[in-house]
């Protein structure tokens, strides 16, 4: 297949706005698409060469990039220079600059999507001396063969910003589109793989029987199941038919451990490794776990070294890093807490009932310093329950997570088979879409937020309120820095917004927002429909992908239930 075809595709999804269209579009791409070749379109639609739970960079920076663009078209860096500071993208400037090349390579001849997406996946692994020559050598090449809109995306992909508006969220529906399959079971099938290149070549090659043979697979991370509110303890027996199990909520990064032999890779449920920034964990978890190959599901936790309690979110999140990495050892120890097991040699256990995993987990791990397995009980008097609940919280824990004794584990759902129960106010976890600059004390950052909720129908974030209470001064300068970098000219194409805003960013962030109460809000302030009355921040959930914010049907439940314990009818 041609990349100028793929090229092409991405031009036309860059200049539509509309959802349907955009539809349209990948869905065509992908009906022509050989299957042998699907997988590395669907990378590639998504601005790489590895799916997401692989950390990998290309390694190549902009200045890199601005000689590999003037080697290809043959003008200056001081041209090059010049034209990124009037265009502001360099992608459109190796567009501009190959239109008019002042030579063409006698050896040029027409790329391939094979020959881009495999280019594009060796850089990374060129390292060693003249490591940056031979990388900046490698895409000037592409670069030297390229129509001008190859170009344009061939630089954007190196760059890790395709900037066509076409997220993971919006290929399920495109697959089910183009394959004439079920959207559900697109979906289900990802939430096995994390990869839609995986999911998109099987229905390629097999339709709906090859969705089917999509399965869990050591060292590709599965969707975390995730849990629903609860009000009170009687509201869980009530659904879980008056006995449950009883876990020990804990306030940490959310780890799905994969052991093989003597492999041990640790995937966060945002599908990032996180292997190197804890190592410190990896022979802990290899000895704990006694079988030869697991998935093991859980929650790592910082634990105060002089009083044994664990610490707050925030200071297992100082542990995410590159540097300085033993340094945090030291300081800030961690323990992984096991709750769940997904998979032991060959056997896929998800489909079994809690009871009966529980009862492998405590079979194949050997508690360590470093690894333990959460206290649990199996309980049916709301008494029990608050005696539990406030044990969990005087120790330092977030409360109680129930779960139905007969509940399989669903990978990426939110059922009523796992309810939270935690002792504090309502919280959601909401987008960041936009930003106002604060005024007085607050001049020179931003001083508030506009926050969105996830249509789950659309994949797309509609906004829900403005939230300008909760942030430390340190918070303001700290979160300013962050988004500077996600900001773009207009809305996202993903984001459905009307506030004007100072700011807008890429719907990349995740904040989690107290509030006191859920309102109905017109659609020309907030496009959800909903709002929320005295919002408050939290803390940033940067465990939590977008795709996992909570959705506008969640809120709108949330409502109701407020509605009703205030005796009003919705």
């Amino acid at each position: 297949m041609k990349y100028l075809e793929l090229a092409q595709t991405f031009e036309k999804l860059e200049k539509t706005a509309s959802y349907l269209e955009k539809n349209k579009i990948i869905a065509d791409l992908l009906k022509k698409t050989p299957p042998q070749e699907i997988g590395k379109v669907v990378l590639l639609m998504l601005g790489r060469a590895w799916p997401t739970y692989i950390s990998k960079e290309t390694g190549v920076a902009h200045q890199q990039l601005k000689k590999a663009v003037a080697m290809a078209s043959g003008y200056e860096t001081t041209e090059v220079d010049k034209l990124m500071t009037k265009i502001g993208d360099l992608g459109e400037v190796a567009e501009q600059l190959i239109t008019k090349r002042k030579q063409v390579s006698l050896f040029a001849k027409p790329l391939t999507v094979d020959e881009v997406f495999n280019a594009i996946k060796r850089l990374p692994e060129i390292t060693g001396a003249k490591s940056t020559d031979r990388k900046l050598e490698l895409v000037a090449g592409l670069l030297t063969s390229a129509q001008p809109v190859e170009a344009k995306f061939i630089v954007r992909t190196v760059l890790g910003d395709l900037r066509i508006g076409v997220a993971e969220g919006r290929l399920r529906d495109a697959i089910a589109t183009a394959f004439g399959v079920n959207p559900e079971e697109v979906e289900h099938a990802y939430m096995l793989a994390s990869d839609y290149s995986v999911v998109a070549e099987a229905v390629a090659r097999s339709g709906a029987a090859g969705l089917k043979r999509v399965t869990v697979t050591i060292g590709h991370p599965v969707s975390p199941m995730l849990a629903q509110r609860a009000e009170s303890p009687e509201e869980i027996l009530k659904r879980m038919n008056g006995k449950a199990a009883f876990e020990i909520k804990l306030d940490g990064i959310r780890i799905q451990a994969h052991k093989n032999d003597s492999d041990v890779k640790l995937f966060t449920r945002r599908m990032e490794d996180y292997t190197n920034m804890f190592p410190d964990l990896v022979k802990p978890v290899h000895d704990a776990i006694t079988t030869p190959r697991a998935i093991v599901d859980g929650e790592l936790v910082a634990i105060n070294p002089e009083s044994g309690r664990p610490m707050p979110f925030q200071e297992v999140l100082k542990r995410r890093r590159k540097y300085g990495i033993s340094k945090a050892v030291k300081e800030i120890p961690v323990v992984l807490y096991l709750f769940d097991v997904l998979l032991v040699g060959d056997k896929v256990l998800m489909s079994k009932p809690y009871t009966e995993r529980r009862k492998t987990l405590e079979k194949i791990v050997k508690p360590n310093d470093h690894v333990q397995i959460v206290e649990q009980r199996i309980l049916g008097s709301p008494s029990e329950i608050r005696e539990f609940a406030e044990y969990a919280v005087k120790i330092g824990h977030e409360g109680l997570l129930a779960k139905d004794l007969k509940s399989p584990y669903r990978a990426g759902k939110r059922e009523f088979m796992w309810l939270k129960l935690k002792p504090t106010l309502d919280t959601v976890d909401l987008v960041v879409v936009g930003a106002l600059y604060g005024k007085g004390k607050r001049a020179g950052v931003y001083g508030s937020y506009i926050l969105a909720a996830r249509d789950a129908t659309t994949n797309t974030y509609k906004t829900i309120t403005k939230c300008g209470t909760g942030y430390s001064d340190e918070d303001l300068e700290q979160l300013t820095q962050l988004f500077k970098p996600l900001q773009i000219p207009k809305p996202h194409p993903d984001v459905e917004i009307e506030i004007e805003a100072d700011a807008y960013f890429k719907p990349e962030v995740v904040f989690e927002v107290g509030f006191e109460e859920i309102q109905r809000s017109p659609e020309e302030k907030h496009t959800s429909g909903m709002g929320l009355r005295f919002p408050r921040f939290i803390r940033i959930r940067e465990d939590k992908r977008p795709e996992e914010a909570t959705t506008i049907t969640e809120i709108e439940q949330l409502y109701r239930e407020q509605q009703q314990k205030k005796g009003k009818r919705v």
